[in-house]
């Protein structure tokens, strides 16, 4: 394993510490409860002239709440894209799966969407539906399912974001063909070793608005006696907090936990689906290094599906959501004894949501 700063290990005590919030001990500020998001973000649809979503908000809340719930990648983030009016009048009122293929269980900002590529999948909360982006990151205006969002969000909480949107998706849209770039060249990404972290205030708040408390606390402590580096270039895979907390008493494995989900150079999203299929990178690991493959047009990294890309981002870092960890070389073979059948990159190749009916 790569040489450690003694900084390094000594903010690992710290992080013992921080590991109890997660394990219901003094937990954090919760979130605005998702009712009074729900509530006030009916009301900003009814201000803001869009009378007919605002009432079917207020008609299937308890199902949007329910859904939220269990799809969720935090339990109460959500964004709403809302049809206007004249959409319900020329329309009629559309079916309650219809209506939730307007819901996505993650919360999204409009430079997030407009960081997603081409053909990117987006989780709903319709039980047989997904949708998709249908724009590219240079357009000036995004669009979902060849439908346009109209400017900014009109409401904004951090946890539920409500977008309008020129008229109603698609049901059953047919995903686009997005076909990545076989002259993408790895090392124009100038992957830069580094030896210091700092200026992880902003990312850090971001992550733990997101459900992913422990991954931006292992990010905070590296500040611990560290100098800025300048060069510093770097991309995390984040797993959620659920996928961590069983190590919150395994302290020797913290290092190696937390270095396996770094890249020391920026990989954006656009830049992992514009990689070839197999493309390597090297960590922190002895041993491993991590794979980018590709299953239908979703991207994995060794394995496990990137399910919120671009969570954050600027010009020297990165951030990926994955929902569990990276497994080390031992627990992939592990895996492939147990089911000698399942290819390595097979996984679950969607955030979709729960399947079940209403």
């Amino acid at each position: 394993m790569a040489s450690i700063s003694p900084f390094f290990s000594f903010s690992f005590f710290f992080f013992a510490y921080l590991l109890s919030f997660s394990t219901g001990q003094s937990p954090p500020p919760p979130p605005p409860p998702p009712s009074q998001s729900l509530i006030n973000a009916a009301e900003t649809l009814s201000n803001s002239g869009y009378i007919s979503m605002s009432l079917t908000l207020e008609l299937i809340y308890d199902t949007v709440l329910s859904r939220a719930a269990k799809n969720s990648l935090t339990g109460s983030s959500l964004t709403i894209f809302s049809p206007p009016d004249s959409s319900f009048a020329d329309f009629g009122q559309p079916s309650l799966s219809h209506i939730l293929l307007h819901f996505s269980p993650v919360s999204l900002s409009l430079s997030s969407l407009k960081s997603l590529p081409f053909a990117s999948k987006i989780p709903s909360l319709s039980p047989s539906n997904s949708i998709y982006v249908t724009s590219f990151p240079s357009d000036l205006q995004v669009e979902i399912n060849n439908v346009k969002i109209i400017g900014s969000s009109i409401y904004d909480d951090g946890f539920v974001v409500v977008f309008r949107i020129e008229d109603f998706f698609v049901q059953n849209f047919t995903r686009p063909n997005a076909t990545p770039n076989p002259n993408f060249d790895p090392s124009s990404t100038q992957c830069i070793r580094f030896d210091t972290f700092s200026r992880f205030y902003e990312v850090s708040l971001l992550l733990k608005s997101k459900g992913y408390l422990i991954i931006s606390s292992f990010l905070e402590l590296q500040l611990i006696g560290f100098m800025k580096n300048p060069g510093l270039k770097l991309t995390v895979f984040a797993p959620i907090d659920d996928a961590i907390v069983g190590f919150s008493g395994d302290f020797p494995e913290y290092q190696q936990l937390f270095l396996r989900h770094l890249v020391p150079c920026v990989l954006y999203w656009t830049d992992l689906n514009d990689m070839l299929n197999g493309t390597e990178f090297k960590n922190y690991v002895n041993g491993l290094s991590l794979k980018i493959t590709k299953v239908n047009d979703v991207s994995f990294v060794n394995g496990v599906e990137i399910t919120y890309p671009d969570l954050y981002y600027n010009d020297w870092l990165v951030v990926h959501g994955l929902q569990r960890l990276i497994p080390l070389p031992d627990e992939i073979d592990d895996e492939m004894e147990e089911d000698p059948g399942k290819p390595e990159d097979m996984n679950d190749v969607s955030i979709a949501p729960d399947r079940s009916e209403f």
